[in-house]
């Protein structure tokens, strides 16, 4: 199963559309990292149960997930506040009791990135990538491919052929690696 940490503010912009592209087809569960982070990191939400609890479904959902994919527009050359606080709160994880091999369990899930920016993405990105990168490796897990689209405005990233075929390269090989476990 494929997850999607979608940190992007609107679920209609050209980040959701890119990665629809990758996911054509495929099975997958999309969850919208602003339900989650934004009612467990607000004050009010840490006396909350719920928040948290929201919070362990996705951690739950991404430990059974073989591949997750974090999707983020580039604001102000970095990943979205949201993506960001989502990847802070796994520090608290570290030191839960319930997720004792939190490491460990990372380390088996192919992560990828979906990143799109607007000003020379694929060069100005690439601190996002490395940022991202390196919260992974410090969790014992691994980036395994990175995509950067180019867009500003609503569609643009049809017309992104780089972003395109790269999106469709994603597709094949996510439909070959479900036809081999599947023989």
């Amino acid at each position: 199963m494929i997850t999607v940490l979608f940190g992007g503010g609107r679920e209609q912009s050209n980040t959701a559309t890119l990665t629809e592209q990758v996911l054509e087809g495929q099975d997958y569960r999309w969850i919208n990292l602003e339900d989650v982070v934004v009612s467990s990191s607000s004050e009010q939400a840490e006396d909350d149960a719920n928040g948290q609890k929201e919070y362990e479904q996705v951690t739950d959902q991404i430990f059974a997930s073989e591949d997750v994919i974090l999707v983020s527009p580039v604001c102000w050359y970095s990943i979205s506040m949201t993506m960001q606080h989502f990847i802070e709160q796994w520090s608290e994880a570290l030191e839960a009791s319930q997720y004792e091999n939190f490491k460990e369990k990372l380390s088996d899930i192919n992560f990828r990135l979906i990143l799109i920016g607007g000003d020379s993405p694929r060069v100005k990105a690439l601190p996002c990538v490395q940022q991202v990168d390196y919260s992974l490796q410090f969790l014992g897990a691994h980036l395994q491919d990175y995509l950067i689209g180019c867009a500003t405005q609503p569609g643009d990233i049809f017309k992104d052929t780089y972003a395109m075929n790269e999106a469709a390269r994603w597709n094949e090989q996510y439909t070959a690696s479900v036809a081999t476990s599947a023989n």
